[in-house]
Formats: structure tokens, C-alpha cells, sequence
């Protein structure tokens, strides 16, 4: 019985070994944070252990010393964002007190564990200030036509938010910073000289329009109609244009192939060979086998345009093919259908083609991989901008 009860323990103590020597080490070489929360671990499941006591009540005053000095230097520093590291620097500390007051060995070993929640909440607004003082410079270079700047408020008056959820107008100042910064990109209506495809050329681009409306490519790129644009204040900076420079829906392809099929060793009969008794009989069936297959390929080419508003000025130039074929497959045959192999029985499921389908359908169908292709090009071109 003893025995059952040692065994977990010694187990215990055996896995927890390198870990405090990990500890022990991590606080030899200067690493107090690692060493305290480890220790802090360490003793949430093994509160008796006496090294990690030892190294959480050595290591705390050194990390507590040791950040502060930190904060200090930071405080003095020219860097204008340096009030985040002194955010970050409290967070450390404020995190090492909460652990200790959830771990009751812990709290044994540092009995006036540092609360810095008060100077944590002061390096906060002072952080969200510093981000909203330099979001307003750099808003202000934005609408003087820097877009480049505007990205920057952005950038601030969102981190302004992360510090400080709600801090003061952070928020109106962010989405008119992405105003300032963001690319309207006008998608032209797709030209279709053929009246009997103008359905599906219209399903491709509201299928292409509303994909690129919806896309997370850069918060700082939208893509817009020509009704859109008009609905706009402002003038677009991009145009994309695109077209199909040749396109052949329906071009049909009919063969035939006629053969010979004949299979020995068929059961063909049988033979009496007494009163109660048969055996079969044996002989070749043959057939001669009909084959129709009929292809209708189609396919196009998209060119694809994006040029710079103001001056007309080509930025990128694309052109995407695609294609597609639609099959139909029947037959019929003369003769014994047992000599007929697997893939004339498929030919044989259908004995007339079926109606073509409509090109409409055709015109889709050789768009898709169109579509896939232009939303890839076009992701990559705008992604990050």
C-alpha cells in the first residue's frame, strides 16, 4: 500500500528535477522573469519544493529591481513610442503579481508581492496620447495628399484604441485617416458584342464585382461601380478594365468509331448429357459496335487593364484564357451484347446524343477558371497597398 502512494511522488520529483534546474539556471544567467514564473509553476504542483522557493524569493526582487531600472532608462528615452515599453514593462510586473495571489506556496514565499496596476493604467494614456498626438500630425499631411502619412494615422489612432479602447475620438480619426489613404478603384462595365451572351457576361462581372467589393485585400483599397463612383465625392484613382479579346462558344466535334467485338469461351447453350444432368456449352459471340463522341469546346481571352485615373497611364496589363469542353457520349451495337467490354456498356447507356446546352451556360462555364485567375492577380496586385 505504501508503495502505491510513493510511486506518484517519486515520479512526481523525478519529472520536476530538470525543471528546477532549468529555473536555477535561468536565474544564474540574469533571466529573473523566467525564473519567477517558473518557480511560480513549479510550486502551483509542488508546493513543498524547496528549490523553487528558494529561487521565487531570490528572483522576484532582483526582476522587480531590474524592470523598474528598465522603466526608468525608457522614461528618459528620445523615443517618442517609449511609453509602450514602459506599458509593456508593468504588464510583466502586474502579471507576476497576479500569478503570486493565485498560487498559494507562492504567496507563502512573497508575502507583498508589488501591485503596479495604478502606474500601468498612467503608462496607458500616456502610450494612447503619445499614438493620438502623432495620428493628428500625420492626419494632417494625409489630407494634404500624402497617402503614405494617412496610412500612418491610421496605423496610430488603431494602436491608440488597442492601449486605450474608446480614447477620445481615436476612432472617427481612424476611418477618416482611411479615407485619406485608400485607392478607389472603379471596375468598368465589361464591353459584350454579342446580344445572345450579354446575360452571362453581366453574371461574370457582378460575380467579379461583388468578390472584389467583399475581399480582404488592404484596408486601404476599395473597389468600386461607375453608379458607385458617381455617388462619391471624390474621383477615382484606378480604373480596371477588362474585356474578351476572342471568345468561341459551341464549336462542336462529333466522331464515330465503328468495331468488331468477339469474346471466346462464352456459354452459348447446353448440352443433355443424360436424364438428370446438362453441361454448357461453349462458344464465340461477336458484335459490331457503334461509338459516338461529341465534344463542344469553348473558350476566350480576357484582357485585363488597370490604369491611373488622372493620367490614363497603363499600371499593369493582363491576359487570362480560359476554356471549357462539354461531352456527350452514346452508341449502339448489332449483335450479341455479351461481347461487348466495359466501356462499350458506358457508350451503350444512351442510344441518341443529347441536346446541346444552351451557350449562355457554355459562356460561364469557360469563365471560371477566367475568374479564379483575375481575382489571384488582382489580390496580389493590391494586397498590402
Amino acid at each position: 500500500m505504501h508503495r502505491h502512494i510513493l510511486l506518484p511522488a517519486l515520479l512526481l520529483l523525478i519529472a520536476l528535477l530538470p525543471a528546477c534546474r532549468t529555473t536555477k539556471k535561468a536565474y544564474e544567467r540574469g533571466d529573473y522573469e523566467t525564473a519567477v514564473f517558473n518557480s511560480i509553476e513549479r510550486l502551483r504542483r509542488s508546493p513543498n519544493n524547496k528549490k523553487s522557493r528558494e529561487t521565487l524569493r531570490q528572483a522576484y526582487p532582483d526582476m522587480v529591481a531590474t524592470l523598474q531600472g528598465e522603466i526608468n532608462d525608457a522614461k528618459l528615452s528620445p523615443d517618442p513610442l517609449r511609453w509602450e515599453r514602459v506599458v509593456r514593462y508593468y504588464e510583466v510586473l502586474n502579471r507576476a503579481y497576479d500569478e503570486i495571489q493565485r498560487a498559494p506556496a507562492a504567496r507563502q514565499v512573497i508575502r507583498n508581492p508589488q501591485n503596479f496596476q495604478t502606474d500601468y493604467n498612467q503608462a496607458l494614456r500616456q502610450a494612447a496620447e503619445v499614438r493620438y498626438t502623432m495620428g493628428n500630425q500625420a492626419l494632417a499631411a494625409g489630407k494634404a495628399g500624402d497617402r503614405e502619412r494617412a496610412k500612418e494615422a491610421y496605423a496610430h489612432f488603431q494602436r491608440a484604441l488597442e492601449l486605450r479602447p474608446g480614447y477620445r475620438d481615436s476612432e472617427r480619426l481612424m476611418l477618416e485617416a482611411q479615407s485619406y489613404a485608400t485607392l478607389i478603384v472603379e471596375i468598368e462595365p465589361i464591353p459584350m458584342h454579342s446580344r445572345s451572351l450579354a446575360l452571362s457576361n453581366e453574371f461574370f462581372e457582378n460575380q467579379l464585382t461583388e468578390y472584389l467589393a467583399t475581399a480582404p485585400f488592404s484596408p486601404f483599397v476599395r473597389f468600386v461601380t461607375v453608379t458607385e463612383t458617381q455617388a462619391l465625392s471624390r474621383d477615382p484613382d484606378h480604373i480596371l478594365q477588362m474585356s474578351f479579346d476572342d471568345f468561341v462558344v459551341g464549336q462542336a466535334y462529333v466522331k464515330e468509331t465503328v468495331a468488331q467485338r468477339i469474346r471466346d469461351s462464352v456459354v452459348v447453350g447446353t448440352h443433355k448429357v443424360t436424364e438428370d444432368s446438362t453441361v454448357d456449352v461453349y462458344g464465340k459471340v461477336e458484335a459490331e459496335v457503334h461509338r459516338f463522341r461529341k465534344e463542344i469546346s469553348s473558350g476566350g481571352l480576357l484582357d485585363l487593364r488597370i490604369l491611373d485615373a488622372r493620367t490614363g497611364a497603363v499600371l499593369t496589363q493582363r491576359k487570362f484564357p480560359g476554356t471549357f469542353i462539354w461531352e456527350d457520349r452514346w452508341g449502339f451495337f448489332q449483335g450479341d451484347k455479351r461481347a461487348l467490354n466495359d466501356e462499350d456498356k458506358q457508350y451503350m447507356r444512351k442510344q441518341r446524343e443529347s441536346p446541346n446546352p444552351p451557350p449562355q451556360d457554355l459562356f460561364i462555364e469557360f469563365t471560371k477558371p477566367i475568374f479564379s485567375q483575375v481575382t489571384q492577380f488582382v489580390g496580389a496586385y493590391y494586397r498590402d497597398r
